[in-house]
């Protein structure tokens, strides 16, 4: 990828581009596999990193292999940053733009420096709202479980979702949310009947029942039965760039 390229991608993260350039991006998102695959990378680092080189303790090795690499790709001869209007420092700009590079050339990136791997690294659940759910009755045990999934209460979560399937055991989402809750509790026998059988459907959970189905088996450390299901997540899917970054660690 061209320098250039991780400018666009910054500043299209920091919603610094016109419209027009916008609608280029992701033009060329949708056209070009390997600037989309770039791009999944550059982001999922741009989201990750700044947390995980706040462990000082950590990453001293880490940061100075970054700057090995950041060194040599922004002095190659030709090679000029320009300022990015971004609020991230301008040195966390680089790492980033050295990481994803050092991930993309299968680098050490973060096996060398993480010291393994583990479910809790990526078990960042997305906030729901069952509440805004148009037609439902029950609007009070929406609320409910919808409170209860978000504060990470997830045996009350369970136990809500398990209610809201009696009436209705079909709903696609409640399932997908109840197989979560399972693998938080460790049923993961029951967890991943659900997903086998979202994964089997064409609901717009197809993709996201992969990565949980990961995550499920990474929690039970069987990485070779994880990797095996992470590599069937396309590049178009949401969890495709942390689904990356998984694989590169496990690798």
């Amino acid at each position: 990828m061209e320098e250039q390229d991780y400018i666009l991608f910054e500043n299209y993260l920091s919603d610094n581009l016109s419209k027009e350039e916008h609608i280029a991006f992701e033009s060329r998102l949708s056209s070009d596999p390997l600037f989309r695959k770039t791009f999944a990378v550059y982001k999922e680092f741009s989201e990750n990193l700044e947390y995980e080189i706040g462990n000082e303790s950590k990453t001293v090795d880490f940061k100075a292999n970054l700057d090995n690499i950041s060194l040599q790709y922004f002095n190659r001869e030709g090679v000029k940053v320009e300022a990015v209007a971004t609020k991230k420092p301008f040195k966390f700009y680089k790492y980033v733009v050295a990481a994803s590079i050092a991930l993309l050339m299968g680098f050490f990136v973060y096996n060398q420096f993480s010291g393994g791997v583990s479910y809790s690294d990526f078990n960042t659940h997305e906030t729901v709202d069952f509440s805004v759910r148009s037609g439902e009755g029950n609007v009070g045990l929406l609320i409910k479980t919808t409170k209860a999934f978000n504060d990470k209460d997830y045996e009350k979560a369970n136990t809500y979702l398990e209610e809201l399937l009696v009436t209705d055991p079909e709903n696609i989402e409640y399932n997908f949310y109840y197989a979560i809750t399972n693998i938080e509790l460790d049923n993961f026998a029951k967890a991943e009947t659900i997903l086998i059988s979202i994964i089997k459907g064409s609901s717009a959970y197809n993709n996201r029942a992969k990565w949980y189905l990961a995550l499920s088996k990474l929690k039970q450390d069987e990485n070779e039965a994880c990797i095996a299901i992470l590599k069937t997540i396309p590049e178009d899917a949401d969890d495709y760039g942390q689904a990356l970054r998984l694989l590169n660690k496990l690798n």
